[in-house]
């Protein structure tokens, strides 16, 4: 899915629980016995970026945006593709032509009719340059779409609207991945001519047709959702609402857990190993765990001296401990040998990785002309784990003569400084895979013409370009695994990032809270969650406490 997580993926993998107190939010009262009713409330250290789809590229975006629109498809619980918005789909024996059929009847949350003429809009405003998107890159290949974002046509040719409830599509070449970047957000349906209008302002005043609609949003104090009235499912969401409040740490929301103030927590390393003996009547509520296709790594600025030397580069992946950083998770995650996660679909990677080495990294040190060492500057973002993480890394530096300087950032900063050049040296991140195929690491973080997007390595290499190309132009799904596996092995051995870890995920709920879950793909989703009713007089009408 996109940048999500950095060095502390547990405490980030998840919105956690906080307790709001100023001023109180009132609710619909629970019906007696019903699972429909109460509020979920959450936090998370920083605020979220976007809640316009078009713009979001991060799991803090995401897990809203989610939960604000639909798109046409989507991801069931075991990452396979279903439907959302469209009853169903077909696709021409040419493999380039997809025609999708609407849900009839579908409204936006202000009861105005979804569509297939939003569909149009939505795919084409991402396409706009003017809007800025990042997924602009995953439709260009529709027919005419050179022409639109070149001003040349006033509309995408291959994107039609037969019919209210018929979206057209055609591609200028098959495209076996396509339907997946369907299910991506930067897909969702908009309200299309409001869109346009808003313009930038519709991050502030989002319109969709998801189980859920924007309440309130204070930028760095709190975000509040509540339920759709008009969401198509009658029997979804059972939440009244979700609050989540922006600046709490993971220790803090640990507390609050304990105290039984809040309803979802990470677990702090301190604590996992106690939490994960203890049985379950011994444990504090429910341990809820889960794989995830994720990469946590360290970023370099393949531009930025000394880093643009691959002899430095491959220095530093032997100079980490990777087992010492999973140490201080308790155990939660096992050492990348490559980019690509092992839990991906078709998973083939011959990649052997980077051991734990200090001589063979003092010696590419001396062989690059750094035998004396260097200084460098790793952004990193804003937790105690953060910076724990970002300390042991420091000390594993400093023993091959790598003097490094850590510098916390919020989110949103990290993220614009990142895509700049020449700006950050070195950076810890995380991907989450937007869809299960390798090309989703190698090409989105890696391809020379993605340094606009998402290649904040800015690594460029015309052989690996061209292995991802004869790769991508493979209908055959094996062959396709293998081709991507020798890009793979080109990547490693180039380490335009030190290959850190894959985590493993655990967060805890109170008892009253059900149908949590961790997805492999997406951000958790809420829609199935639902709250036991509290003891009579226990529960308020309000998201305080």
């Amino acid at each position: 899915m996109s940048p999500r997580r950095a060095l502390a993926p547990l405490l980030g993998l998840v919105a956690l629980a906080a307790c709001l107190r100023d001023p109180p939010l009132a609710w619909p009262p629970r019906a007696p016995g019903s699972q429909r009713g109460g509020v979920l409330r959450l936090a998370a250290p920083d605020d979220v970026p976007t809640l316009d789809p078009a713009l979001g590229y991060d799991s803090r975006s995401w897990t809203y945006e989610q939960h604000l629109f639909e798109t046409l498809v989507t991801y069931d619980d075991q990452s396979r593709l279903v439907p959302e918005l469209a009853e169903g789909w077909s696709i021409a024996d040419d493999g380039r032509t997809y025609r999708f059929r609407l849900h009839a009847g579908v409204t936006f949350s202000d009861g105005t009719p979804l569509t297939a003429a939003d569909a149009v809009g939505s795919l084409e405003r991402v396409l706009d340059p003017r809007t800025r998107s990042q997924g602009a890159e995953y439709y260009r290949e529709i027919v005419g779409a050179a022409d639109y974002v070149e001003g040349r046509a006033p509309h995408v040719a291959g994107l039609t609207a037969p019919d209210a409830t018929t979206l057209a599509i055609v591609l200028r070449e098959p495209d076996p991945l396509f339907l997946h970047k369907m299910a991506l957000l930067f897909a969702a349906v908009v309200p299309a001519e409001y869109a346009r209008r808003l313009g930038d302002d519709f991050t502030d005043r989002p319109i969709g047709s998801g189980p859920f609609l924007l309440r309130e949003w204070r930028r760095g104090e709190r975000l509040v959702l509540a339920r759709n009235p008009r969401y198509r499912r009658a029997d979804r969401p059972f939440l009244d609402g979700i609050v989540e409040q922006s600046g709490v740490n993971g220790e803090l929301a640990w507390l609050k857990f304990l105290n039984d103030e809040i309803d979802v927590s990470g677990i702090p390393p301190a604590d996992f190993p106690s939490v994960r003996r203890a049985t379950d009547v011994e444990r504090p509520g429910r341990l809820v765990s889960g794989l995830t296709l994720v990469t946590n790594y360290l970023g370099f600025n393949c531009r930025m001296p000394p880093f643009e030397d691959r002899r430095v580069r491959q220095a530093l992946n032997y100079a980490v401990n990777k087992e010492g950083l999973i140490a201080l998770l308790n155990g939660r995650g096992t050492v990348a040998q490559g980019i690509v996660p092992p839990g991906m679909p078709g998973y083939a990677s011959a990649a052997t990785g980077y051991p734990y080495d200090r001589e063979r990294a003092r010696a590419l040190l001396r062989e690059a002309g750094q035998g004396a060492g260097f200084a460098t500057e790793l952004w990193t973002q804003s937790s105690d784990l953060d910076l724990k993480m970002s300390q042991k890394v420091q000390h594993d530096l400093a023993a091959v003569g790598v003097t490094m300087e850590i510098r916390q950032v919020a989110w949103s900063s990290f993220l614009e400084a990142i895509r700049r050049p020449n700006t950050v040296p070195l950076f810890d991140l995380a991907w989450s895979a937007d869809f299960p195929d390798p090309s989703n690491f190698l090409d989105v973080l890696f391809r020379s013409s993605r340094v606009d997007a998402n290649n904040h390595t800015f690594y460029a290499n015309p052989t690996f370009d061209g292995l991802l190309t004869r790769a991508e132009r493979l209908r055959d799904p094996a062959a396709r695994t293998l081709a991507y596996a020798e890009a793979e092995r080109l990547l490693v051995d180039d380490a335009p990032v030190i290959f850190l870890y894959h985590p493993i995920a655990y967060v805890m709920t109170q008892r009253r809270v059900h149908g949590y879950a961790i997805h492999p793909l997406l951000p958790s989703r809420f829609t199935d969650v639902w709250l036991a009713p509290e003891p009579t007089g226990a529960q308020g009408t309000s998201a305080g406490s």
